[in-house]
């Protein structure tokens, strides 16, 4: 069942996900909590970040950890590595904030925008546990904004040429699909959470759209 919060279809910015959590708005509905659940297989945490409830934006996160802007608040962060087990957390000192629109990674590899200060590309690999490599996609450097990968294959937005495609495949060594979320909206994270267990999607996705999902991240 496609989902809407806030009054959009654009879950993907208030939401993120690994195979155990779910982070998920302060104010967000209970049955909104119980679908994650029930779909992702995941615990729901739920919080803010620099008070705002732009989870998916300013979160990084995979089965080995989790990276956080500098806006995140004291009590924030303590909620966080309270609720988070054993999950390593770090804050991610750069100047920019929508970190999650600039690293894109699952469990094994992962893709950081050229825009990230180099001084800091360390810190993404020690906490998150991947191999990582710099590059942009199509010339774009929202390269998480693009893109939602999981441990069976990477769903890419149509704006990317076969050069990226190819990239992509060899890189992760996985499928590489092309789709679209929310009646064509190219920028596929704004629109879905995924993990490895399932996918949740904003409700103005198609069948069509759904059908490629399933194809794509299994």
């Amino acid at each position: 069942m496609p989902i809407r919060i806030y009054g959009t279809a654009s879950i993907g910015v208030y939401m993120a996900t690994n195979d155990e959590y779910a982070l998920i708005p302060m104010d967000s509905p209970e049955k909104i909590d119980k679908h994650v659940e029930d779909t992702l297989k995941v615990k729901v945490i739920k919080l803010t970040i620099g008070r705002s409830p732009l989870l998916g934006v300013f979160t990084v996160m995979n089965n080995n950890g989790v990276l956080v802007p500098s806006i995140i608040r004291d009590e924030e962060l303590d909620q966080l590595k309270r609720s988070l087990g054993d999950l390593n957390i770090a804050v991610l000192p750069s100047k920019y904030t929508a970190i999650a629109n600039l690293i894109l990674i699952n469990n094994k590899r992962g893709l950081v925008s050229p825009i990230i200060e180099r001084e800091y590309v360390n810190l993404i690999r020690d906490n998150l546990g991947v191999e990582l490599e710099i590059r942009d996609i199509r010339g774009l450097y929202i390269i998480g904004s693009l893109a939602v990968v999981n441990d069976r294959g990477v769903l890419i937005s149509p704006e990317v040429d076969e050069e990226d495609v190819g990239f992509l495949r060899d890189f992760f060594g996985l499928r590489v699909g092309v789709g679209t979320i929310n009646r064509g909206i190219s920028l596929i994270r704004s629109g879905m959470i995924a993990n490895n267990k399932g996918a949740v999607v904003g409700d103005s996705t198609t069948g069509f759209e759904m059908m490629r999902i399933t194809e794509v991240l299994g």
